[in-house]
């Protein structure tokens, strides 16, 4: 360590600060010796005040002569004689703003004591939300579990209300009772014949399908139009230009006791030709497999034909959104044709006769392999 500091010592700094101080001396002695013997005055002086006043002043060039000499070899020399005061300023704005950083640490501590003090607030806030949500999860569940019983309930009410009132119910609401077209130009007499020609239709099917209902024999149920509606009907048609169509349907449901009476509402619109004699209505390939069965590609089949017929506009049965029916013959000769090709087959529902918007839908059916 010793010998460390012995070659980082300055030793040509030092040797020339002793030599240069030591010149000094000998220069300032020797002169003021000389200015002593001579017995010279400066400014007015005695000799003996005069051999001192250069004394002093050589020691004066000796210590200015060292702070030059350390002044050019060495940086901290100059700072701490040319720039202490500014060292003190920097030290003061540097202790200043250390005791402005220590008081906004001391907010800062104080503001994050406070967030640690909400914070923990907030998170017992949030568990009691949580707790709250769980409760309300659990009223919740409980509810849909009471909703869905007495969805159930009801349901099960309904069918036994709905069960009771079919068995009650001699005549639905917007059963199809019966129709007639009307080619423009009839006469108001041949209009008035065709609609009690309908009329007569419309009392005979309301007796066979009450009679079916009650499974007894009716022999007469009034049956009623309302004559305003009629009259106007009439002129409505006898005005027309186009073919219309005039539709019977029940008003209401009917309900058997005494007072049976059934109302009739008439219905009109333009009849329009939809299907031609001859030409298919709908058309489907069927490429055969052995799951599946002649009933069902049959039934599949005919109730696309519906939803196609309904699309070109027939009107269906209110009743039933039936637009026409295959009697059961047919349908089960039908599925025995299917069942024997049992390949690949295309079914075509061909049009027996002209079919108009009214309805009904009377078609043939025929397979092609």
């Amino acid at each position: 360590m010793f010998v460390r500091f012995l070659e980082d010592t300055n030793w040509l700094l030092i040797l020339s600060l002793v030599f240069g101080s030591a010149a000094l001396a000998v220069l300032g002695d020797s002169l003021g010796s000389k200015y002593g013997k001579k017995r010279m005055s400066l400014f007015g002086l005695r000799p003996k005040h005069t051999s001192r006043l250069i004394t002093a002043f050589t020691g004066a060039l000796i210590a200015v002569g060292v702070l030059a000499v350390m002044s050019v070899f060495s940086q901290d020399v100059r700072t701490a004689l040319f720039g202490m005061k500014m060292l003190q300023q920097q030290m003061y704005d540097l202790q200043f703003q250390l005791t402005r950083s220590e008081e906004n640490a001391q907010q800062a501590r104080v503001s994050l004591a406070e967030a640690s003090a909400s914070l923990d607030l907030t998170s017992f806030e949030l568990d009691s939300m949580r707790n709250d949500q769980l409760i309300l999860e659990l009223q919740r569940d409980e509810l849909q579990a009471s909703l869905s019983l007495m969805r159930e309930e009801s349901r099960q009410l309904r069918d036994q209300i709905k069960a009771l009132r079919s068995d009650a119910i001699a005549l639905s609401a917007n059963v199809l009772l019966g129709q007639s077209a009307f080619e423009p130009g009839m006469s108001r007499e041949e209009i008035s014949q065709r609609i009690n020609v309908l009329k007569q239709q419309v009392r005979l099917n309301v007796l066979t399908l009450i009679s079916n209902r009650s499974l007894t024999r009716m022999r007469d149920v009034p049956v009623e139009f309302d004559q305003e509606t009629e009259a106007a009907l009439i002129e409505e048609l006898a005005g027309a230009d186009m073919r219309q169509y005039v539709r019977a349907l029940s008003g209401e449901n009917y309900v058997f006791g005494e007072n049976l009476r059934i109302n009739v509402r008439l219905e009109n619109g333009t009849s329009i030709l939809t299907y031609r004699d001859g030409t298919p209505v709908y058309r489907k390939f069927f490429a055969g497999s052995d799951t599946a069965k002649p009933e069902e590609v049959l039934h599949i089949f005919l109730r696309e034909l519906r939803n196609k017929a309904l699309n070109d506009g027939i009107l269906p049965d209110p009743a039933t959104n039936n637009v026409g029916t295959l009697e059961g013959e047919a349908f089960f000769s039908a599925v025995d044709e299917l069942g024997r090709i049992g390949g690949p087959v295309i079914i075509s529902a061909i049009a027996s006769g002209d079919i108009y918007t009214e309805g009904p839908v009377v078609i043939d059916i025929i397979f092609e392999e």
